[in-house]
């Protein structure tokens, strides 16, 4: 009888003691103490830092003063990470190298026969340059069809450089907003490179 009561002593006594557990710990979590942070999860490739960068980008796209028109007609395309991890800075820089492009003000410039400038690449995010040790997931290509040659070749050499990019880098291929390039895009581009061509040659004519 008295080894019964014993039993009921110690579970009365662990049930008061998990009882005062569960009153403090739910004091120190009214009283703030204990605090979750909940965040949202964003997979939109940080687009406030990436659009502030972008504009920033593009201003440093200063070419030159156009021998045609005043206006530029900018063409953008966005070379982005997969999975948005950083490309390899040196295999980039090898690439680059290959390709023919030259590495200057931070930015490198693609040129034709003629010496002429075809196309810019440049870091698409902060600091918009690239140096030796710097890290990226994105890509930024632009043109300005009113200040080169050759409109619709500046284009399709541009998009065949972005194609060759995205193969090596496993990066996807995105207008200047920053969505998945199609083909109907690109030939809407090519119409417009087309377009130039002909109001330059009217021009030419005057």
């Amino acid at each position: 009888m008295q080894s019964n009561l014993d039993i009921y002593l110690i579970g009365l006594s662990v049930l008061i003691f998990l009882i005062i557990v569960f009153l403090f710990i739910r004091k120190i979590s009214s009283g703030n103490e204990l605090k979750v942070k909940i965040e949202e999860v964003s997979d939109s490739f940080e687009i406030k830092e990436f659009d502030d960068v972008r504009l920033e980008t593009q201003k440093s796209f200063d070419f030159e003063e156009q021998e045609f028109i005043n206006d530029q007609e900018l063409v953008v395309l966005n070379l982005i990470s997969m999975d948005k991890s950083s490309f390899d800075i040196e295999q980039l820089f090898g690439f680059m190298s290959n390709s023919g492009a030259k590495l200057a003000h931070g930015f490198f410039s693609l040129k034709g026969k003629s010496n002429k400038e075809i196309f810019r690449v440049a870091n698409a995010l902060n600091p918009g340059t690239f140096e030796e040790n710097t890290k990226t997931f994105a890509v930024i290509m632009a043109t300005d069809l009113n200040n080169v040659e050759e409109p619709l070749l500046a284009v399709r050499e541009m998009v065949a450089f972005a194609y060759n990019f995205s193969e090596k880098f496993y990066a996807n291929i995105c207008d200047g907003e920053r969505l998945p390039i199609t083909k109907q895009m690109i030939s809407h581009i090519e119409t417009k490179a087309q377009e130039v061509t002909r109001l330059r040659q009217l021009k030419n004519f005057d």
